[in-house]
């Protein structure tokens, strides 16, 4: 999908929750409280179109990583850089680099990949906070590695880019011995 296909869908989603709402505005707010109403419906509009291309935006990540479209994956990082966090890790990837990493021979697309739970906070106009996890498939017969996932998407230039991204695997638990 586009950016405009994203917007639109984003928009229908935004019309869906202020036709939710529209039972509580039919109270008819005192003219003092009318203000407040419309700059609160104003915001969850606003939030609901966020979340709608942040959703939007997660599932066309997935699908760039199953394909292992590296160019459109690294396209969707912010150009400011990265901050790339995970088992340790602390450091603020240059976009460069990020483009580097995801060109380069040493990533693999994934045998398979698929978000799991994942859960959006809008934190401001321009800001959407993503939390959950995904499978990164294997070679066949191997099971996936589990990863709990923290994103930040920010707006620039138009488009939500990648900001910040945790990702740490489930430790593997040694067999017992016997």
């Amino acid at each position: 999908m586009n950016s405009s296909s994203s917007t639109s869908i984003a928009r229908a989603l935004a019309l869906l929750a202020l036709a939710a709402a529209s039972p509580a505005l039919a109270q008819q707010p005192a003219p003092a409280d009318l203000e407040a109403a419309a700059a609160e419906v104003e915001r969850a509009v606003e939030e609901a179109v966020n979340v709608a291309e942040a959703t939007v935006f997660m599932e066309e990540y997935a699908a760039d990583l199953r394909a292992g479209n590296r160019a459109a994956i690294a396209d969707r990082y912010d150009r400011r850089g990265a901050w790339r966090q995970g088992n340790g890790d602390n450091v603020l990837e240059p976009w460069d680099s990020i483009r580097e990493i995801y060109a380069g021979a040493r990533w693999e697309r994934p045998a398979s990949f698929e978000w799991r739970d994942l859960h959006y906070e809008s934190a401001g106009p321009d800001a959407i906070v993503v939390v959950g996890a995904f499978l990164w498939g294997r070679a066949a017969g191997q099971p996936p590695y589990l990863f709990s996932y923290t994103g930040l998407l920010v707006r620039r230039d138009g488009r939500l880019r990648i900001r910040l991204e945790h990702e740490s695997m489930r430790p593997v638990l040694a067999e017992p011995a016997h």
